[in-house]
């Protein structure tokens, strides 16, 4: 039953999708609605019917003869991510007007690879996905952006993540090739790969390749160049999906594969990792202070909390990795809300350049106020979903190492100023000629945002809602692949 339901979320988006292209645009607008609808409620079943202590996993021979499967299920590591995956789709319906059929086309096909990537369990199976969410967000970006420099921003993400993903694929083949070798017959099944006879130096080298592909796709420094521009010139769904979810795929692909994989490179390295992403934190946070676009300032604030989760995966510690996954919803619901809202500041007035701005709140009090709530959430005040999941991150850092989790700490304090400075300039003081024309958000838009708003007071206050369906998972994948190698050979 949950495998089939995980099915159906994967593949509905994309024959609708295909289906879209063949409609009149208004008519595929309305087939891609009820098809993001549908899948919403597919996800709300396979979250009820979660057993914690369960995993529920579907497997199909697609090519025996290179041992290629479609390997696909659903357990506490990413329950989570799959159930925002089927909510991002319905809000756009609300707030975006685009008519174009491809518009709507190619965000289910982006809907329906990122299902693929997140349950796969077959690497081959998961690279496809890895490549299938790519294009069509290329093609977003590339063809919908409003920006002249749309075209060039959507190469360069091109450009660097290629590179990543042709590295990786190198590493899933040697995988593939060093389990025929072993057995006698290939195999790319995670389940076999992760019984492979592996030296030190193998682990340690194909550790790295993974790990350049996905830290491009998070994005970490050094590997960010891309993703102001592709943020900001992205037209507004696609910005949201590239924060909302596409760099949480990495964020869990390193937990599904990297650390099964090469669990003693994975410790070895786990130092290098946890600087690495609070050091992203702090350039991120910084950077943001610097931007007078407000797209662009929410781009690299998203990039400072995918840093922080970074070092926690990193720290070796339950508590945080509970932590980051509540911080994966979190920050799902909060930056993608002031992604949007952004985008209808650029849509009514023409620009985001926050010097510009002001006065907001008082033409657009509504406005305003989900503004602020999706903000202090994002810097974690207290009875929000944010608190929660940075108070467990930061606990884990601390117990890793205090200087971790001071570090981290000053990186936090540094967003809440930037954040707070920016909503004082943008949102409140006077009214200017440019912002006195601004409208507050009509009965649609504000249900489009109601219910994230709901659920950020609600997952803050009564948290267990969610974190007793994923905690088992987790407890189980630290108790299999750190407890047994933090002192000696896999």
């Amino acid at each position: 039953m949950m495998a089939n339901t995980l099915n159906l979320m994967i593949w509905t988006p994309f024959i609708v999708g295909i289906l879209v292209l063949l409609c009149t645009d208004k008519n595929g607008k309305i087939l891609a609605l009820l098809s993001s609808l549908i899948v919403s409620v597919f996800g709300l079943v396979l979250f009820y019917k979660f057993d914690p202590l369960g995993e529920y996993f579907y497997t199909l021979s697609l090519v025996p003869k290179y041992g290629i499967n479609y390997a696909v299920g659903v357990d506490g590591l990413n329950l989570l991510l799959i159930l925002i995956i089927s909510f991002a789709l319905p809000p756009l319906f609300l707030r975006i007007k685009n008519p174009k059929k491809g518009y709507w086309a190619n965000l289910l096909f982006i809907q329906s690879g990122f299902f693929l990537v997140v349950s796969a369990r077959d690497l081959a199976l998961f690279y496809a996905g890895w490549e299938v969410m790519l294009l069509p967000i290329f093609t977003l970006i590339g063809i919908f952006g409003k920006d002249e420099k749309r075209v060039r921003a959507a190469f360069e993400m091109m450009y660097y993540a290629i590179f990543g993903s042709m590295v990786m694929l190198g590493a899933i083949i040697y995988l593939g090739a060093t389990y025929y070798l072993q057995n006698g017959a290939f195999s790319f099944l995670l389940s076999d790969l992760i019984k492979l006879n592996l030296s030190g130096a193998e682990q340690s080298v194909l550790f790295f390749c993974f790990m350049l592909a996905f830290a491009i796709k998070i994005p970490l420094f050094p590997f960010h160049l891309w993703m102001a521009k592709a943020y900001t010139t992205a037209p507004t769904s696609g910005t949201f999906m590239l924060s909302v979810v596409a760099s949480k795929v990495a964020i869990l692909a390193i937990l599904t594969f990297v650390l099964p994989l090469f669990p003693n490179a994975f410790i070895q390295n786990a130092s290098l990792f946890v600087w690495l992403g609070i050091f992203s934190m702090l350039y991120f946070g910084v950077e943001a202070f610097r931007q007078r676009d407000f797209k662009t300032l929410l781009a690299y604030a998203s990039g400072s909390h995918l840093g922080l989760i970074l070092a926690v995966i990193f720290s070796l510690n339950l508590q945080g990795w509970v932590g980051l996954m509540y911080q994966i919803v979190a920050h799902a619901m909060s930056s993608g809300m002031m992604f949007l809202l952004v985008g209808i500041i650029a849509k009514q007035l023409g620009t985001r350049d926050c010097l510009k701005l002001g006065g907001l709140a008082i033409k657009a009090p509504v406005f305003a106020l989900f503004f602020a709530i999706a903000m202090v959430s994002s810097v974690g005040l207290p009875s929000t979903i944010g608190f929660v999941s940075e108070f467990l991150m930061l606990l884990g850092l601390f117990k890793a190492n205090l200087i971790y989790g001071a570090v981290a700490t000053l990186s936090i304090i540094i967003g809440a100023a930037y954040m707070f400075v920016i909503y004082r300039k943008a949102i409140l003081q006077s009214t200017n000629k440019l912002t006195a024309s601004f409208k507050d958000l009509s009965v649609k838009e504000s249900v489009a945002f109601l219910i994230p708003i709901v659920l950020i007071f609600v997952l803050g206050l009564a948290p267990n809602l969610f974190l007793n369906k994923i905690k088992p998972g987790l407890q189980n994948h630290y108790e299999t692949y750190i407890k047994p190698n933090l002192g000696g050979e896999k």
